[in-house]
């Protein structure tokens, strides 16, 4: 009966249209019924008095000892890299495995040569079948266990066929965090679409404010806190979340490798002739690793990369995010959410000029014009300054890499100079940013002084990080020190005069100052970057004192990483400027904070940028940009 049943389980499904792992449970219950009807009887044959007396526990070991060195051998022998193919490590260790195995299989196959000579041979094969069941029944464990405990959420087992990956329980935890800090139950409204329908149907059974928008999602999704969304829909999807949301991406679902498809007599061959390929499907086999495979395929197969796989996405609300945001300071929310709110005031804007030969400048971030309509950039990539004429041919250059924290850094070394003036005289004046100084130069670039030490504010001049700088009318110098998180002023011989702004959210307080602007009344704008603002501050009738008259939001500058730092610039006008680096774009205001226009996008034609920084207004209505993504500067006339 069971060899009937197991028989006609396998012949009916292969037959059956629908190949799925699920199908082996029906192939495997007979056979496993049949394999313990089998050994029940095999063990039932064992004299279990000669195996006592007989060193039957030795031979037993000494099978296995054979077993694994003989298929050792053999594995090495036919492997990639088989024994005595040359002197190199690896080549060495193949060798000295294969020996080993060889040496170990002659031992302990002598050994039961000797031992079996008190042997029956019925006997002796009933043993060896026992110890190979025995070993095969360890491998089983050992596949269980992983498939259960390691693989269970990953498609590198084969076990399971398209299955949920771990991502939409990452999501859901999420999603429920930020419900229970911010209604104190599962109120929060959720929306999903038909494409993450599974799982999320079932998962937010118990969200009473759930959504489902299926393939049309539109502008009302935006009251939404939350919103999931597939693959399919990420399109339709972003005009929606526009700048409003944070993204996360994940694998909602996935299957296990499909390369049994289209399966062809040459490719069968290959397993058998290709030593590689040989190696590279035992590892898949026996410790679900990919690694040879994908090297032999010559193709990325890491989980996070997987194919087939199907992907997801979990946006959360900018303002909502605020509220339960773990680390360092965070934006005031805002009242109203705006996916886009500068939408309609988008200009095309193309480039009249474009200074940066092929590797000439390496991420500027800084540039500034001289009287003579010259420019000064700060290549920042190169720790150098580029003195370069308005057609950008090379005037001057100086600055070589140095680190002060590593020891001596001499005058005209830099570490990443941001930040770059012109003073009076026509003196140049950089930061130096990760030497924590400022040094200053004759327009050609002979060194006059510098100052500045690395602090933490205990003094004027206990700098961290500082990023830009400009100077006014009465040859007052400004600076961000960014790290501590203040403007410092200076008079061009290195005078301290006065700071102002300190950490915090508040008014007249600071968060990765960066971008300094000045204009013709004396007000300074400083790019409060992680408050996501700019503050305008102005002097008492002393000039030592600054205090913050005006702010405005700045809708951009969402991310902190090291290269999202924005600048400032005004013009004749009272135009102004901001760069949002991640959002390749230029933003311009008028004085009072009013937003008239952007222009911008990604790319590395004349109206593209990747990472705008420094800002320079000419006195020809015209906005010079450090394009520091695309290693260029650009010269925009504006309309």
């Amino acid at each position: 009966l069971l060899g009937f049943w197991s028989i006609t389980s396998i012949i009916a499904y292969t037959i059956a249209g629908e190949k799925m792992p699920w199908l082996t449970v029906h192939i495997a219950l007979p056979l496993i019924l049949l394999a313990s009807w089998g050994l029940g009887k095999l063990v039932d044959r064992i004299d279990w008095h000669t195996a006592r007396t007989r060193r039957g526990l030795l031979l037993t070991t000494l099978i296995v000892l054979f077993l694994v060195s003989l298929t050792s051998a053999i594995g090495t022998l036919t492997g990639p890299n088989p024994p005595f193919q040359g002197k190199e490590l690896e080549q060495l260790n193949t060798t000295n495995t294969f020996i080993l195995a060889i040496v170990i299989g002659i031992a302990s196959a002598v050994s039961i040569r000797k031992i079996i000579s008190y042997w029956k041979l019925a006997q002796i094969s009933y043993i060896t079948t026992l110890t190979f069941f025995v070993f095969l029944a360890a491998l089983t464990a050992r596949a269980a266990f992983r498939a259960a405990y390691t693989n269970y959420d990953n498609a590198t087992e084969y076990l399971v066929y398209a299955h949920s990956g771990p991502g939409p329980k990452i999501a859901l935890k999420q999603i429920e965090e930020i419900s229970r800090r911010t209604t104190d139950g599962l109120d929060i409204v959720v929306a999903y679409d038909d494409e993450t329908t599974y799982p999320y149907w079932w998962y937010l059974r118990n969200y009473s404010n759930q959504k489902y928008y299926g393939p049309n999602p539109t502008r009302e999704l935006r009251e939404a806190p939350v919103i999931l969304v597939g693959d399919n829909n990420y399109d339709k999807i972003e005009p929606v979340v526009g700048q409003a949301y944070y993204q996360f991406d994940y694998i909602r679902i996935w299957w296990p490798n499909q390369d049994y498809f289209n399966l062809s007599w040459e490719r069968i061959k290959t397993v058998f002739t290709d030593p590689q390929l040989r190696s590279a499907l035992f590892q898949i086999w026996f410790n679900r690793d990919y690694a040879q495979y994908a090297d032999w395929k010559g193709t990325d197969m890491s989980l996070p990369n997987w194919q087939p796989s199907d992907h997801m996405r979990l946006y959360v609300r900018k303002d909502v995010a605020a509220k339960v945001w773990n680390y360092g300071a965070v934006p005031v929310p805002v009242e109203e959410v705006s996916a886009a709110p500068y939408e309609g005031k988008g200009i095309t804007l193309l480039a009249d000029k474009v200074l940066g030969e092929t590797d000439q400048l390496q991420k500027p971030r800084d540039v500034t014009i001289a009287s003579d309509g010259s420019i000064y950039v700060a290549d920042t990539g190169n720790h150098r300054v580029l003195h370069l004429s308005a057609d950008g041919e090379v005037l001057h250059t100086w600055g070589t890499f140095a680190d002060s924290a590593k020891g001596e850094a001499p005058a005209r070394t830099f570490y990443e100079p941001w930040g770059i003036a012109i003073g009076p005289e026509g003196n140049i004046f950089v930061t130096d940013t990760w030497n924590h100084r400022i040094q200053k130069f004759t327009p050609a670039g002979e060194f006059i002084t510098q100052w500045g030490h690395f602090g933490q504010a205990e003094t004027g001049d206990a700098l961290w990080g500082p990023r830009d700088i400009v100077i006014n009318a009465e040859d007052r110098v400004f600076i961000t020190d960014t790290g501590n998180k203040r403007v410092v002023v200076f008079d061009t011989d290195a005078n301290f005069i006065t700071a102002f702004g300190s950490a915090g959210m508040m008014e007249g307080q600071l968060d990765e100052p960066v971008g300094l602007a000045v204009d013709a009344e004396g007000r300074v704008y400083v790019a409060d970057t992680w408050n996501k603002r700019v503050q305008v501050f102005a002097p008492d009738e002393s000039g030592l004192n600054y205090t913050a008259v005006n702010e405005w939001e700045i809708v951009g500058w969402y991310g902190q990483s090291l290269d999202n730092k924005p600048y400032l610039a005004v013009d004749a006008a009272g135009h102004v400027f901001v760069s949002d680096p991640e959002s390749y774009r230029i933003l311009e205001f008028d004085s009072t904070g009013e937003f008239l226009r952007y222009w911008g996008d990604y790319g590395s034609e004349s109206d593209g940028f990747d990472l705008p920084a420094g800002l320079a207004a000419d006195p020809e209505n015209g906005l010079w940009v450090a394009d520091a993504g695309n290693n260029r500067i650009l010269h925009f006339t504006l309309p």
